[in-house]
């Protein structure tokens, strides 16, 4: 399979990377969230938000692999959370919501006049859609959603919630009675995360996303939110090996570049095999999911896993290649130290993504001898 991208996705890339770059605060030590729409507004702008959207809804009709390395870009520049969530929410309004919900909703979102957030975990429950208690049941939205990123923000919050018959994604307005939102104290205050309570909010028939397959609806969205994080994962891991290597040509100890001695070579060198492996399975979890491929669920496990591992052990070594300069606050590695831990534990950490590939695994050896049987 070629795995090369063309000019066009590399130029939207490098213009989404340049546009970010024009808001250093992004990247400075100070931790607190933007406090306007200057980033989100030059984004749509851009025509960022416009690329999932079909053309029948005013948009531009690109596909998830078009997306890949603007996604890193978006990492490696630290964006705003509700930029991928809102990409997130575009992917599974296009793909499963109604008429009528796509004609309402996708306009406004490739405009820019439409932010998401997606509120997936709870507390004490794991990570998969089948732990949500949040119930939605006679039409009113029982629950607590945790670590809801740029919530405060968001004019919509896709909530995934435990309905008559299975999961589902309910599309709830913020400011409706009985919503109720309370910032968190966290390891990254940019992400803006916060708890909001749904005290028997009353919603109408159309508030549930995917009426046609709910269960697939939900199954996609997770799918794709654990890609578009390995991808934001392998944005931060790239833009840190760089800041590595070049601190390693630059830093002079002993008459010469640091880069010279043996055991910097090796971290810089296992660095950067551990960003191309993240970088094949990231690339890989974009294809099938956008291609809609059998293999979806099990490559964006693989990719999230693996991703958000890279990523961590990535800022960690680039700390280490800086040796005591490395952990000041005023030269701000912390910030993308902080924001791939709470990539790595979004939409599913290492270990509950390892199960699941597992488990897939195993429910596809044990299918092929029924398979032969059958056959035979």
């Amino acid at each position: 399979m070629n795995f090369g991208f063309d000019e066009d996705q590399k130029s939207l890339a490098d213009t989404v990377a340049q546009q970010l770059a024009d808001f250093p605060r992004l990247t400075a030590p100070e931790l607190m969230p933007l406090e306007d729409d200057s980033v989100w507004r030059a984004l749509a702008d851009l025509g960022l938000f416009a690329l999932l959207v079909p053309e029948r809804n005013e948009g531009i009709g690109l596909s998830l692999v078009d997306l890949a390395l603007a996604v890193e870009a978006l990492g490696a520049g630290l964006a705003p959370p509700s930029v991928v969530s809102t990409l997130i929410a575009t992917d599974a309004i296009a793909r499963h919501g109604s008429d009528l919900q796509q004609r309402a909703l996708l306009p406004k979102i490739a405009v820019g006049q439409l932010k998401v957030a997606i509120a997936l975990l709870e507390s004490d429950a794991g990570y998969g859609a089948d732990a949500v208690r949040t119930a939605f049941t006679a039409g009113t939205l029982r629950g607590e959603k945790i670590l809801v990123a740029d919530a405060a923000a968001a004019d919509l919050l896709l909530v995934v919630a435990r309905g008559e018959d299975g999961p589902v994604i309910i599309m709830v307005d913020p400011g409706a009675p009985g919503v109720t939102l309370r910032p968190h104290d966290d390891l990254d205050p940019s992400s803006g995360h916060c708890a909001v309570m749904f005290d028997r909010v009353k919603l109408g028939d159309d508030a549930v996303l995917g009426q046609a397959a709910p269960a697939r609806a939900v199954d996609r969205l997770l799918d794709v939110a654990a890609t578009l994080h390995a991808g934001l994962a392998m944005g931060i891991a790239g833009l840190m090996l760089d800041k590595a290597v070049e601190y390693a040509k630059t830093r002079v100890q002993f008459g010469q570049a640091i880069g010279a001695f043996q055991a910097i070579k090796h971290r810089c060198a296992d660095m950067a095999v551990a960003v191309e492996a993240g970088r094949s399975a990231a690339y890989y979890a974009f294809w099938t999911a956008a291609e809609e491929t059998p293999d979806r669920a099990r490559a964006s496990s693989m990719a999230k896993a693996y991703c958000g591992d890279v990523a961590r052990h990535v800022c960690n070594e680039t700390i280490q290649v800086h040796g005591g300069m490395g952990f000041t606050w005023e030269l701000g590695l912390h910030r993308f130290l902080r924001r791939s831990k709470v990539i790595e534990h979004a939409y599913g950490d290492a270990a509950w993504h390892n199960e699941r590939i597992l488990s897939a695994t195993l429910a596809t050896m044990n299918a092929a001898p029924r398979r032969d049987q059958d056959a035979a």
